[in-house]
């Protein structure tokens, strides 16, 4: 059997259905090992997760909404790196604990959109608020800003977003490239931006301005071989550009008309060979790369699905999704596939 033949008959397998938030699950996160999923939720709950027993381990309740969470890409420390509406920015070591600790100090109080940690420099980059700050680590285990990227420039465009999004730079995902040198910013409503960031003053590299007319985005994420970002266009599906490139190389289209300007986390799997993404009315597909076909639906009982976290093995790879925007807090979990 070919490569390419088994990359395309990869089928995933639900192994377990999680259930402990009662409120959305706004974050997922797999520990660099694979091991352990943090989530995140709206009920303020902080959860890890036994991935292999679909078990709790350990819950930290806090009294704010949790926004995003990331462990420290090094695999020898069990480090996680929590982000809260309230502008919580605390490192979470011992999870026995019950109450996460302010441990970034970047002298802004704001909603923390997401958190991405560098595996090459140890710097930790934070959307916060309207700014992006990046950190780094001082002698006392905490962590200060050295630097806050400068404002986006304009979209080209003459058609502006809509003013009722608050008219605020809010970053929605943030990824280091090319060993910690280079920074790719995917905002709201300003496209997005790869930062040189090694010298003093960071410096426009290249940029993404979205073809689609509202020029919004939901989520992106950088492909393994920083060639592509993959970009969730808040209305049909999801599109994927060279870097440094206007116009999409190819699109991957949502099954059902659902929710229109649904926010929803798109990844990569398989090393890269596929692609996923939450989904508005629950129909989470994992789509072939190059072929753009969609392989397989991962039902999610008609909810909206708008975080998905995914994890690769050498043999296997797994996904995480998680509900939102239900009522009844029963039907609120997160379900676990794994590539048969």
């Amino acid at each position: 059997m070919s490569a390419g033949t088994h990359r395309a008959s990869t089928l995933y397998a639900l192994v377990s259905a999680l259930t402990g938030h009662v409120d959305n699950v706004t974050c997922l996160a797999f520990a660099p090992q694979g091991d352990l999923l943090a989530s995140g939720g709206d009920d303020g709950n902080i959860i890890l997760w036994d991935v292999s027993l679909g078990k709790i381990l350990h819950r930290i309740t806090t009294s704010h909404p949790i926004t995003s969470l990331a462990w420290d890409p090094l695999e020898w420390r069990r480090r996680l790196f929590v982000g809260g509406a309230d502008g919580l920015l605390a490192i979470m070591e011992n999870f026995k604990e019950q109450e996460p600790v302010d441990s970034i100090l970047t002298g802004v109080k704001a909603p923390v959109y997401t958190i991405t940690i560098d595996a090459y420099t140890g710097h930790v980059v934070i959307a916060l608020g309207s700014e992006v700050h990046i950190a780094k680590e001082l002698e006392n285990r905490k962590y200060a800003t050295f630097k806050i990227l400068p404002m986006p420039p304009e979209l080209p465009s003459p058609q502006k977003p809509s003013k009722t999004l608050d008219n605020h730079v809010r970053a929605r995902a943030l990824t280091f490239k090319n060993c910690g040198r280079e920074l790719v910013a995917t905002y709201l409503n300003h496209g997005v931006v790869c930062w040189h960031i090694k010298n003093e003053s960071s410096v426009q590299r290249w940029r993404i301005s979205l073809i689609h007319g509202h020029q919004l985005i939901g989520h992106a994420a950088l492909s393994p071989d920083e060639s592509s970002v993959l970009l969730s266009n808040l209305s049909d599906g999801l599109d994927l550009y060279t870097v440094g490139q206007n116009h999409p190389q190819q699109s991957y289209k949502f099954s059902h008309s659902g929710k229109a300007n649904v926010p929803v986390q798109v990844a990569f799997i398989e090393h890269g060979q596929a692609v996923l993404s939450g989904s508005p009315d629950g129909n989470v597909h994992v789509w072939d790369l190059a072929s753009v076909e969609s392989r397989q639906v991962l039902e999610h009982d008609d909810c909206v699905v708008q975080v998905v976290a995914a994890f690769d093995c050498f043999e296997y790879s797994i996904i995480a999704t998680a509900t939102a925007y239900v009522r009844d807090s029963s039907s609120i979990n997160i379900k676990l596939w794994r590539s048969k």
